[in-house]
Formats: structure tokens, C-alpha cells, sequence
């Protein structure tokens, strides 16, 4: 396809398509170096990617580099012609990890103007409750007797509590209504107000693993029953892909994943509303491994955008991979066997769904393992089982192109995913503490000191590293849960 004028019609198609349902749904990006990729062209009756940057150091006009091919028979209508005006809408737009629209116009040899920005709208009534189902109650003679945790951690058990499986409305990655599920437990017959505790869970891919099926499998059941029976209300999302929400899961996807945690919380509060049953308006965060990168992105989430509605008493992210542009992507690249292989092939089908890199998923991981990799995780299989028949080494992971453009540090649509993904870039300002295990190998101790360093270099308050020796990445679950949950003990408000 040759750059020309009339490519004007090919990016109006592209900014308006990225709102059309899959195939054709993509989010565009703008790299840290003002890089715009477009993911989902519709001309005539083929389908195009294209990629254009800003010229001169005119951070307002992009020209056109690159165009690529990527179905020769498109089945969607033409959205727009070139008789239309040439104003150009982007309605997605990811930038340095916020969602915008943005508008340009044609201004001759494939360039186009900037001509307006603003942020992204979103779906309406998020957090409505859509059903509550109580599932299992339980004395705290049955916790203790089922978790000698508590016994050994000195734990003050001293509510029963009951199970409830909740469904809500929350939003996937191209700002859609959808359903998503999570279980929750209260504290019963509490004299005063409780405070919420959201726990986020670290990485699974087995659907009948999700917290609201079978909380045993992510650690779900110990935040649930034991910070339940102390007093707490206990909040813990499925996430989208996981529970009552089909299709792959967004695999460390910070927007999906903090708003799964914000809406559950949403949903809880109003059944709590509707029940008489007391909050004191405290709100703790924590979670362990993807759980940890998912608290730090709801936390940046409700700090920039609902501060007003939600007041985080304290955030406790452990072990996550909060740099994944830098720490998670060197990993890749440093030639080493990986630890947990699994975690990659899985990012990179999640962010193609979204980003749209590539129809063929062949260009983007070895030949040997692509034709099969969608079955692998198609939710049918634990994460164990997924990384026990997977290569450990990036060549054998990855496309010798893809592989090869990440070394060399030439642009691709990934590289700036994966920043824009990064969930520590702002200023915290609840009170934070990390937790991580010096000794771990899946996800490094590094992630939690990229985040510190940039924390400290803005002047963020009331945030600190506790650094753990407890062994690995699994070994150090349980300990660093603990150190949290004395940290709360000394914030908590507990009737």
C-alpha cells in the first residue's frame, strides 16, 4: 500500500474501527518517544497496520512511516470515505499508562496535526451489584481447626463469617460493560463498622481455580477466612478472563485489573448498604505476585481518578512486577534460562488481543510452540502444568524477528505496551509498603527498586521497601502476607 493521500481514508477507518467488536476491537499506542501505532486499518477490502511518529520535534504532527498488510479480505464496511471532512478520531489511545481520545487532521504529505486530546470516556454504572449468592458459612472453631496458620501467628479469630459469591458490572480493555465475579467474606455480627480489605491474587490460568470457584488455589481462602473472622470485610475479584467472565484473561494488564478491584469494592459496599451491615470507611490493599501489581495499578487508579469516593488507609503490593518495560523485558533478554516461562507467551497473547500486533501469532513466538499455544491456555490448564511444557530460554519462547527488533532496541508495538503497562510512573500518596523477597527469581527483587527509585525521585511520602529473606518467589507468599497484615494491625480500626 503506498503513501499517499489517499492513505487519509485508511486513518480515518483505523481510529474509528478501534471501537468496532473483535476482530476489528484494538487500543492504538503512543510510545514514551511519541511513536503511534495503529493497530486495525479497514481500506477498500483489506486490513492494515500502521505506525507513524512525530517529525522535527513537532510533538503535534505525526507522518505516516509504515504500513503493513494484515488480511486481504475485510468483511466490515467502510466506516468513512474520502470525501468525509478528515477529521480524525482515535477513541483509545494508550499513553504512559492512561486511556485517551484524540482527534488529528490531514495536512498534506502524510502528515497529521494533533489537534485535540482528552481522557478516554468510560462505561457508565461500573460497580452495580448484580447478584449476591451466600455460599458457605463458617464458625471460627471451623477456621482455626481448617487453618493452623492462624494458631502459629498468633492470630485473634474472633467472628464468624459467611461466603458470598458477587457478581458486578465493570468494563473490559476497549471501555465495553461487562459482567465479572468475585467472592467476599463478612464478618458476622460485628458491634461497629468494618474495614474492607481488597486482596488480589497472583497468577492462575485454570478457570476452576478463580477465587469465587475454588479460593483454595490462590491463597484466597487465608485473606477470606482469616482477616474475615478478625473483622474485616474481605473483597477478592476474579478478574476478567477468570470466574463468570469468558475469554483469555488480561494478563497483567493494569487498566482491567485495577478496575476489577475498584468495581468489586463498589458492588460490596452497596450490598453492605443494603443490608445494614456497618463499614468505618477504612481501605486496605494488598496482593502477591500478579495480585501485587494489581494492587499497585488499582491503587494508582483510585489515587488519580477516586480519591474523592475512595480513601486508601493503606497499600501493601508484594512481589510484583511492577517495571515491566525494564526489569520483566531484561529477563527476557539476558539469556538465561527462565524461571517461569509461562508468564511471557501468556503476556504476549493477552496484549496482542488487545493491542492487536499480529493476526498470525506465529510472527511473534517461536513456530514450535505457537501453533499449540492457544490451547494451552484456553482455561482448561494449571499454570504448572502450562510452564512444565514450555521452553525456558527466550529463543525458543519468541520469533527470531520480534526477539531480535527487542535486543537491537528498535521500536516495536510491544516495547510500548510494556511500558504503558508500568505501574509505578506517579506519586503515591496513601501509605505504601512493599514486600519483597530479595532471592526471587520469577519475579526480581529489582521490580520493587525501579519503583522505589522513581517514588523517591518525585517525593513520594509515606512509602517504603521492606526487603524479606525468606527464599523465592512461592517461599516468600506466606511471610510477607503476614508482615502486611501486622502492618494493618497497627492502622486498622478493628471493633
Amino acid at each position: 500500500m503506498a503513501h499517499s493521500s489517499n492513505f487519509i481514508v485508511v486513518v480515518v477507518l483505523i481510529f474509528l474501527t478501534t471501537c468496532i467488536p473483535v476482530p476489528g476491537h484494538a487500543v492504538a499506542l503512543l510510545s514514551n518517544e511519541l511513536e503511534l501505532y495503529l493497530p486495525w486499518v479497514t481500506y477498500t477490502d483489506k486490513i492494515y497496520s500502521a505506525q507513524m511518529n512525530t517529525q522535527n520535534g513537532n510533538e503535534l504532527k505525526f507522518k505516516l512511516l509504515t504500513t503493513r498488510i494484515r488480511r486481504n479480505n475485510a468483511t466490515e464496511s467502510a466506516l468513512a470515505d474520502a470525501n468525509n471532512t478528515l477529521q480524525l478520531t482515535v477513541p483509545l489511545v494508550g499513553y504512559r499508562g492512561e486511556l485517551y481520545r484524540a482527534a488529528l487532521h490531514y495536512v498534506g504529505q502524510d502528515e497529521f496535526q494533533l489537534t485535540d486530546a482528552s481522557s478516554a470516556s468510560y462505561a457508565e454504572n461500573r460497580g452495580l451489584l448484580l447478584s449476591a449468592s451466600l455460599i458457605a458459612t463458617k464458625t471460627v472453631e471451623e477456621i482455626i481447626l481448617e487453618n493452623p496458620l492462624a494458631t502459629l501467628a498468633g492470630l485473634d479469630l474472633r467472628f464468624d463469617v459467611a461466603i458470598y459469591r458477587i457478581t458486578y458490572q465493570t468494563q473490559d480493555a476497549f471501555g465495553n460493560r461487562i459482567p465479572a465475579s468475585g467472592i467476599i467474606s463478612i464478618p458476622l455480627e460485628i458491634p461497629a463498622g468494618a474495614p474492607i480489605l481488597s486482596f488480589q491474587h497472583g497468577t492462575i490460568t485454570d478457570r476452576s481455580h478463580a477465587p469465587s470457584v475454588n479460593p483454595e488455589k490462590t491463597g484466597a481462602d487465608l485473606a477470606l477466612y482469616l482477616m474475615g473472622a478478625r473483622g474485616y470485610l474481605v473483597t477478592v475479584p476474579d478478574y476478567l478472563g477468570l470466574g463468570s467472565n469468558i475469554g483469555l484473561h488480561p494478563f497483567m494488564h493494569a487498566k482491567t485489573l485495577a478496575w476489577a478491584v475498584i468495581d468489586l469494592i463498589r458492588a460490596t459496599r452497596t450490598m453492605a448498604a443494603d443490608n445494614d451491615f456497618p463499614l468505618n470507611g477504612q481501605l486496605f490493599l494488598a496482593g502477591y505476585s500478579e495480585g501485587g501489581y494489581a494492587t499497585m495499578a488499582a491503587q494508582r487508579e483510585i489515587e488519580t481518578y477516586h480519591a474523592e469516593e475512595l480513601n486508601i488507609t493503606a497499600s501493601a503490593p508484594m512481589a510484583g512486577a511492577y517495571d515491566l518495560s525494564g526489569t520483566m523485558l531484561q529477563q527476557v533478554l539476558s539469556g538465561e534460562p527462565l524461571p517461569r516461562p509461562m508468564y511471557f507467551p501468556y503476556l504476549l497473547l493477552a496484549y496482542n488481543q488487545i493491542y492487536g500486533f499480529d493476526d498470525n501469532i506465529g510472527n511473534l513466538l517461536n513456530t514450535k510452540i505457537a501453533t499449540g499455544i492457544t490451547d494451552l491456555f484456553d482455561g482448561s490448564n494449571d499454570s504448572d502444568t502450562i510452564n512444565a511444557m514450555l521452553p525456558r530460554t527466550a529463543p525458543e519462547l519468541f520469533s527470531p524477528a520480534l526477539l531480535n527488533t527487542l535486543r537491537l532496541g528498535q521500536y516495536h508495538p510491544l516495547s510500548a505496551a510494556l511500558a504503558h503497562n508500568d505501574v509505578y510512573r506517579w506519586t503515591p500518596v496513601s501509605p505504601t509498603r512493599l514486600y519483597h523477597c530479595l532471592d526471587d527469581k520469577h519475579v526480581p527483587y529489582s521490580n520493587a527498586l525501579v519503583a522505589m527509585e522513581y517514588f523517591s525521585a518525585v517525593g513520594a511520602n509515606h512509602i517504603r521497601l521492606e526487603t524479606l529473606f525468606f527464599g523465592n518467589h512461592q517461599d516468600c507468599a506466606i511471610p510477607a502476607l503476614l508482615k502486611g497484615s501486622d502492618w494493618f494491625d497497627t492502622l486498622v480500626e478493628l471493633p
